[in-house]
């Protein structure tokens, strides 16, 4: 026996008011699409993130994204007395169903040149804040890998890749401002890190090896304090603790870290200029590093 379905007619005659609001919506969609200022966008979206870093960005060339996002491609990122920082290509976009559920969302991507493999060395972020004028609470996810840190830290870091996970909570203030305020936590890991040039009263560090370092950050408001601080190389072991006090922009963001130093078989050949009496391999060393965290100072 082999019965047949069929829709009532009743049913039939439905089907065209929700093809015509689909086509509403669609049409809608489209010419929000083709009349979205995103010439304007872009714009300001680099001049916001230039505001934010403390870095002036240029861009060769932007094109737009789907479904809603600006895409930049040979980068600049410039600072007098820092140099420049050159970045592959960014893509910023606009999350389409957070916004839906009342939540202002944007994600945005980096890529940076050099890397081996091709792509590697990147950086993804989401901003999620309550308004877009991005006045209020707001809290940054972000994720880096195999970042060179010679072309972020000079002249202190001549080699080392980082891979780090954000997450930080903020308010953001009417004008632009930006008040820590929420918890937040860092972690982070750098393996063949190499230091040049760390000044220590009168004379300077001379060039320190290490295989890998880590370090952890447990944030409340603008305090965060240190639980984890660890580097191990052929120079010796380095330990530390203390806080970080962020500021806008974070290397503005203050230093006060106790650190504690066994010399390695390497240290001996290296200190022999240095204005502190030299030391066995074993021996422990304490310095104090103040200061931003763009000029940190040392001392003994």
């Amino acid at each position: 026996m082999i019965g047949r379905l069929s829709w009532p007619l009743t049913f039939e005659f439905k089907k065209e008011p929700f093809l015509w609001l689909a086509a509403g919506i669609a049409t809608l969609l489209l010419f929000l699409f083709v009349t979205f200022p995103f010439g304007a966008l872009q714009t300001r979206l680099l001049s916001e993130i230039g505001r934010a870093s403390g870095w002036d960005v240029r861009a060769a060339d932007w094109s737009v994204g789907l479904p809603l996002a600006v895409e930049w491609r040979d980068l600049v990122f410039a600072k007098a007395g820092a140099g420049t920082i050159p970045v592959e290509s960014m893509r910023v976009g606009i999350g389409l169903l957070a916004h839906l559920a009342g939540r202002a969302t944007i994600d945005a991507s980096v890529r940076f040149p050099g890397s081996v493999p091709p792509g590697a060395a990147r950086a993804t972020a989401s901003l999620t804040a309550s308004s877009w004028s991005l006045v209020g609470p707001a809290q940054l996810k972000a994720r880096l890998q195999q970042l060179d840190l010679s072309q972020f830290v000079k002249p202190y870091v001549s080699k080392g890749l980082l891979q780090a996970e954000v997450v930080q909570a903020w308010v953001g203030n009417p004008g632009g401002g930006i008040t820590f305020k929420g918890d937040g936590a860092w972690k982070a890991e750098i393996r063949d890190l190499v230091l040049e040039r760390i000044p220590l009263g009168p004379a300077q560090i001379p060039s320190l090896v290490f295989t890998r370092v880590t370090l952890g950050l447990a944030c409340h408001d603008a305090s965060c304090d240190v639980t984890e601080f660890r580097g191990e190389g052929p120079d010796g072991t380095i330990t530390g603790q203390g806080r970080l006090l962020l500021q806008q922009p974070i290397r503005d963001s203050m230093l006060e870290l106790t650190l504690t130093v066994l010399p390695g078989s390497g240290w001996a050949q290296k200190s022999a200029g240095l204005p502190i009496p030299p030391l066995p391999p074993g021996t422990p060393m304490t310095f104090k590093v103040t200061g931003s965290v763009a000029n940190p100072r040392v001392s003994v």
